[in-house]
């Protein structure tokens, strides 16, 4: 209940008064059942933001995690109107930025037939380990066919797990009892790597979603505000620009600048040398794990020394009144904490404006 009401504001950047679902199984702990006026409250919450959100017990008092996870999958499918055609199992720290971009994602393929769409880790000792699979923090999208499949097999299924993870426990099923095979979405993310993920995040590769964003990055990341510029300009989020003197936006994440010549490639170096040139295509390694990312997240390149990065890291962010009345803007901040014996240690801010283009 306490992850869940953290989240809400983050789901209000992408499922209000977007006609999905959302179902919720809530415990306050393994010992504790949630609290029904607790529930009402938060579920109010929700609704009052535009959420179609519902709060529900789990079905069985003594399902354990990898069961009230799997049994979502025949929640929703009892739960389908004439108008659905997809199911798909979130963590509650699943973003997804651009509803419209997942939805024209679903349109290529065809709900009337089983499928079963989504990611694997970009870690490929999590994919060695567990198998080819949808990682559950990245998006399990079922079309309702084979969400009938699991349905009706879920009694079978969720007395014989074979491990605590309600996402290895949906593949377990689905390639028990179907014929269905993973269709893997490069561009749905579990996010399997720790501490410092600004390589990713600056990557400009497509998201179309994101995981495990409350423990990345060295620091908490708050998706809502910086989230917040796609009211202006809808899929810019962490969309790149470069400016002059090899400068680069990340939209809502950072701005950086590199030494110049080392994007552009106009200067030459150190007494006449050659330059490293900064190739934008690869994906920085900045986290701290030495893992195997060829098959996810290729090309990729080492981590850049401080001196050869200088980045400021989105601070806040806020829609705003341009003058007419109207909040079409939206101004962020980006921030840069003092270095000893740079700039005499004082911290540094650069601020930028983005407005909504009127026709």
């Amino acid at each position: 209940m306490s992850r869940l009401k953290d989240t809400v504001k983050h789901l209000a950047r992408w499922l209000p008064h977007t006609g999905a679902r959302l179902y919720a199984i809530v415990i306050e702990n393994e010992e504790t059942p949630a609290d029904d006026r607790e529930m009402e409250k938060v579920q109010k919450k929700f609704k009052e933001a535009g959420m179609n959100v519902h709060l529900i017990h789990p079905v069985r008092e003594d399902h354990t995690f990898a069961q009230r996870y799997f049994s979502l999958v025949s929640v929703m499918y009892r739960m389908r109107n004439a108008k659905t055609q997809w199911v798909i199992t979130i963590d509650d720290d699943t973003f997804f930025p651009s509803i419209h971009e997942l939805l024209a994602l679903l349109s290529k393929y065809d709900a009337s037939k089983p499928y079963y769409l989504g990611a694997l880790s970009e870690d490929w000792w999590a994919v060695n380990r567990y198998g080819l699979m949808g990682f559950g923090g990245a998006g399990i999208m079922i079309s309702l066919p084979l969400a009938q499949t699991i349905a009706n097999h879920t009694e079978d299924c969720e007395e014989h797990l074979r491990t605590s993870a309600g996402d290895i426990s949906v593949m377990d099923c689905i390639y028990a009892h179907s014929l269905t095979k993973l269709t893997h979405i490069p561009s749905l993310h579990q996010v399997d790597m720790h501490g410092d993920l600004s390589g990713f995040y600056e990557s400009g590769r497509e998201l179309l979603s994101l995981h495990h964003w409350k423990e990345s990055v060295g620091y908490r990341l708050e998706l809502d505000k910086m989230h917040l510029v796609a009211d202006v300009c809808e899929t810019c989020f962490l969309q790149r620009w470069q400016f002059p003197n090899d400068l680069v936006l990340t939209n809502g994440f950072s701005i950086v600048h590199y030494p110049q010549g080392h994007i552009s490639g106009t200067k030459p170096g150190v007494l006449g040398g050659a330059i490293e040139k900064v190739d934008l295509n690869e994906v920085e390694r900045t986290w701290g794990d030495d893992i195997n990312v060829l098959h996810s997240l290729a090309p990729t390149r080492a981590k850049m020394e401080a001196e050869s990065k200088t980045s400021y890291r989105l601070l806040d962010s806020q829609l705003v009144d341009a003058g007419d009345g109207v909040k079409d803007t939206v101004r962020q901040v980006y921030f840069r904490k003092g270095e000893k014996g740079v700039n005499e240690g004082r911290d540094t801010v650069m601020p930028r404006t983005q407005h909504v283009k009127r026709g």
